[in-house]
């Protein structure tokens, strides 16, 4: 009986091993053809299809592409909405801190599942502790969207100012005019600190050009930094 048990274990690793290294060797074949998009003869639907084998044999990172494929091409690959955002919260409750993200910023914006920013909140934390730094900011940014209509009324605290500035001062590093935006707004509605969001409101203009005045021209603080100009 003990013989027995231990040839079904050793088949039974075999076998994962064997999908294991299957899944890895779909997951470069996809990848390779996925660096071909934009060419002529690209085809997002084969594209998807290539990452889907890795992701129906347990990849992960094929899970998170498989998504990345549809969200690229959603209308084309419409029909497999639901099958990749499956394989995407697969991926994130693997711990992929790529794939955190992502189910982070659905969440935020409510595409192809509910809106719901507290819960987007937790992943995109989780997939920031991972490692990946622009988690931080989408974070940050989501922190400060659902304090500003509540500014009057909450009185924020030392830690809670810390936490956001410290999430949104990854956006400078990473060169997200986004992010050094909200970082501008939070700083001038809790600090009024001008010369630091003229500063901030400089750098964004220097990294987004026109892209970033149409974002500070939305800000509170807009008009008065330009008041004397």
């Amino acid at each position: 009986m003990k013989f027995i048990i231990l040839l079904i274990l050793i088949v039974t690793t075999s076998i994962n091993a064997q999908e294991k290294d299957l899944a890895e060797e779909y997951y470069k074949i996809a990848d390779q053809y996925y660096k071909k998009k934009g060419s002529k003869d690209f085809s997002p639907k084969k594209a998807y299809n290539l990452f889907l084998k890795g992701a129906e044999l347990g990849h992960i990172p094929s899970k998170n592409m498989a998504y990345v494929v549809f969200n690229v091409y959603p209308k084309t690959l419409l029909p497999h909405m639901e099958e990749a955002v499956h394989h995407l919260v697969d991926a994130a409750k693997a711990n992929n801190e790529i794939a955190q993200f992502n189910v982070g910023m659905i969440l935020t914006q409510g595409s192809y599942m509910e809106k719901n920013v507290n819960l987007a909140n937790k992943w995109l934390y989780s997939s920031a502790l991972l490692g990946y730094k622009i988690a931080h900011v989408y974070h940050g940014i989501n922190l400060v969207n659902q304090y500003m209509p509540q500014k009057d009324e909450l009185k924020l605290s030392k830690e809670g100012y810390d936490v956001v500035v410290g999430e949104l001062r990854h956006a400078i590093e990473l060169k997200n005019v986004e992010g050094i935006v909200q970082l501008a707004r939070f700083e001038f509605v809790e600090t009024g600190n001008l010369e630091e969001v003229r500063r901030l409101t400089r750098l964004a203009v220097d990294i987004g050009g026109e892209d970033a005045l149409a974002l500070l021209k939305n800000t509170e603080f807009w008009d008065v930094i330009n008041e004397d100009n």
